[in-house]
């Protein structure tokens, strides 16, 4: 396709605040300043790990404000967590002060919410549609098998979920999914496929992968909100384009496709969601997709030390369809990367609380220091030692602030206040504090709405009309119906904190704290509901804190800022970013890499998996293996992971155990049974 003609340069508004372009540029080096000049036309930034892609990225957006080329609210920014939306929020609001609020800065799912309530009329939804949490898509997963009489345990919910999610992602619709069945197990997928998608509808929700079908639709066939914002984002920037999707990436197409101002950022050596519906190909066929696009490689690493960079280097040349660039740094040499060779996961875990122990005792603080795990479950013994050892430490990925039992029982009762028609919000909170709705009081409402094909909004208002309702169980629905109105009143009227507040006087607070166990849970429980009016006191609306709330991600829960506490989590939520020490545990064949992706693309994806992890260190790595794993309640002799002979010999020193640290027995029994959750 033909570039577009040049746009006239948009002015900045009489009395706009100007700034200075070279503000922009000064101590970029000549890559980083070649992106952030770029005149227009599709651009990608091949950014390396640790290259100051965030800086680019900001002072492109800075560069392209400051000389004129486009007003702030004409710039389109998105990134995939929260968390690096922040931080590019916060640096924009350090170079341009109060125009970076006019600045459309977020995640994919975030963009598309703002893009998707003015128009989700056209896609057979109203504004206040409710976006459904990872556990509600699944309870609802199951109720349909139960209606289509599928037995879980042959076609697990988890499964259905997944393979539901990936249709999604790739575009996919449930007539063509079903016409793609191949066996029995994808036959009732297509079946849940389909009635999901009919019962979501029906509860006016959607899931997280329906943000980005549903703008695809309305950017693809409603040519007037494509039109609308075509011309809204004269620039749109992406970052982290290596882990966009088939959907992600036609929204990105269909956004600039008069004007053509695209800048993309990312690394194909760090596409590591495959697992996710990640298309590598996105990135690494970008100019198959724009023929006149601009290819800048940025391959200075600012993070680490020269061993750590070719220690990665190594490990990812492997890969045979990969971007042509490696990675280089000033800083020379380094710490050579540390390899242990460990008798079990008991002795691994010991031997890295002692050596953690070491560090803070030498000047590290704790979270200067991270481990890293294929799998999540690997973290466990190593969390017990270093407990045991007095290391402040975090396992990331725990249970989130918005999946606590109390932060989803008021939630659901702002869910259903502004969206009569969401059943499972309604069945979460309507006998939470008890109303004498218990589980056969509901089957009858279920059933009276079936049999007269009414929602759930329509059905509360025939109330009076469901035959056999109990009258305790009656007048429990009223004043839940009537406490919902107060609901949806106070926060039109003050906003979601009032509205919380009426449900917690209501008598909520007094259920949960009768419910606590003991004084300490009392107070935790009293805490969070404190925590959640406070957060909600920050959002101008109910919409716009249920938005918020739906839209946290787990990545969102790994604070590398945090020094307070050493952080373990999974190399996955380690992305974006570096400590000075990193751990990385398990390297094991059949564990790192994962025993299910040794072949193929999927061993690719696990050694880009194994670059990130390498990369996430600045002065010091850590490398470490077992010989023997207890897996699955087995034990299992393991060969070392491949990764480790990828890594050349006059990079690494191998420890040896010093005798006189062996584990005791206390330690090695501690250990043990945090592995199998005792």
């Amino acid at each position: 396709m033909p570039p577009a003609p040049r746009r006239r340069r948009r002015r900045p508004p009489a009395g706009a605040p100007r700034f200075d372009p070279a503000s922009f540029t000064d101590g970029l080096n000549p890559e980083q300043r070649a992106a952030v000049e770029h005149r227009g036309g599709p651009l990608l930034v091949v950014a390396g790990a640790g290259s100051g892609k965030t800086r680019v990225l900001t002072s492109r957006i800075g560069h392209l404000i400051a000389t004129g080329t486009v007003a702030p609210d004409r710039v389109l920014a998105i990134t995939f967590t929260n968390k690096a939306a922040r931080e590019m929020r916060d640096r924009l609001a350090a170079s341009l002060g109060p125009t970076a609020q006019d600045l459309w800065v977020s995640t994919f799912h975030s963009a598309c919410v703002r893009m998707l309530r003015p128009f989700a009329g056209h896609v057979g939804l109203t504004r206040h549609f409710t976006i459904l949490d990872e556990e509600d898509c699944r309870r609802l997963l199951r109720d349909i098998a139960d209606d289509l009489d599928i037995d879980v345990n042959a076609v697990p919910v988890a499964g259905a979920r997944a393979a539901i999610s990936g249709a999604k992602n790739r575009l996919v619709d449930p007539r063509s999914f079903s016409i793609g069945t191949r066996d029995a197990r994808a036959n009732a997928h297509a079946r849940m496929y389909a009635a999901y998608q009919e019962r979501l509808a029906g509860a006016d929700a959607v899931d997280f992968d329906d943000l980005l079908v549903h703008v695809v639709t309305l950017l693809r066939d409603v040519p007037e909100v494509a039109a609308h914002y075509r011309e809204r984002f004269e620039h749109v920037l992406v970052d982290e384009f290596q882990d966009t999707n088939r959907a992600q990436a036609a929204i990105v197409d269909a956004l600039v496709a008069d004007h053509r101002n695209l800048c993309c950022v990312g690394d194909g050596d760090q596409s590591i969601y495959g697992f996710r519906a990640a298309d590598v190909g996105n990135i690494l066929h970008f100019a198959e997709t724009y023929p006149d696009a601009t290819t800048i490689l940025l391959e200075r690493n600012y993070r680490s030390t020269g061993v750590i960079l070719d220690a990665a280097n190594a490990v990812i040349a492997r890969n045979e369809e990969r971007p042509d660039k490696r990675l280089w740094t000033d800083v020379e040499g380094g710490v050579p990367v540390a390899l242990r060779h460990a008798d079990d996961e008991a002795d691994e875990a010991a031997w890295l609380a002692s050596e953690a122990r070491s560090l803070i005792e030498s000047g590290h603080r704790p979270g200067d220091l991270a481990v890293l795990c294929r799998a999540k479950a690997l973290a466990r013994p190593i969390e017990a030692e270093l407990v045991r050892a007095g290391v402040a430490c975090r396992t990331v990925g725990g249970t989130p602030f918005f999946e606590r039992r109390e932060i989803r029982d008021l939630l659901a009762y702002l869910r259903i206040a502004v969206n009569r028609d969401d059943e499972l919000s309604f069945r979460r909170c309507v006998n939470v504090p008890r109303r004498a709705m218990g589980d056969a009081s509901i089957k009858r409402v279920r059933e009276f709405a079936r049999r007269y094909d009414l929602g759930l909004a329509a059905t509360l208002e025939r109330r009076d009309e469901i035959e056999d309702l109990p009258v305790r169980a009656a007048e429990g629905l009223d004043a839940f119906c009537a406490l919902l109105d107060r609901v949806r009143r106070a926060g039109e009227s003050a906003g979601p904190a009032a509205a919380l507040q009426t449900v917690v006087e209501a008598g909520y607070l007094d259920h949960l704290l009768a419910a606590a166990a003991d004084a300490d849970e009392r107070a935790w429980r009293e805490e969070s509901v404190g925590q959640l009016l406070a957060i909600a006191s920050d959002h101008g609306s109910i919409e716009d804190l249920l938005d918020a709330a739906s839209l946290v991600m787990e990545a969102d829960d790994a604070d590398g800022d945090d020094r307070s506490q050493l952080l373990l989590m999974t190399v996955h939520a380690s992305k974006g970013l570096e400590f000075p020490v990193v751990f990385v545990v398990g390297m094991e064949e059949g564990v790192f890499p994962d025993r299910r992706c040794l072949e193929g693309a999927e061993l690719a994806e696990e050694r880009r998996l194994a670059y990130v992890a390498i990369t996430r260190a600045r002065e010091r790595l850590y490398l470490s293996r077992a010989r023997r794993r207890r897996m699955r309640n087995q034990l299992v002799m393991n060969e070392p992971s491949r990764f480790l002979d990828e890594v050349p010999p006059e990079l690494v020193r191998d420890l040896d155990e010093p005798e006189d640290t062996a584990p005791d027995g206390a330690s090695r029994f501690a250990a043990l049974r945090a592995t199998l959750g005792a």
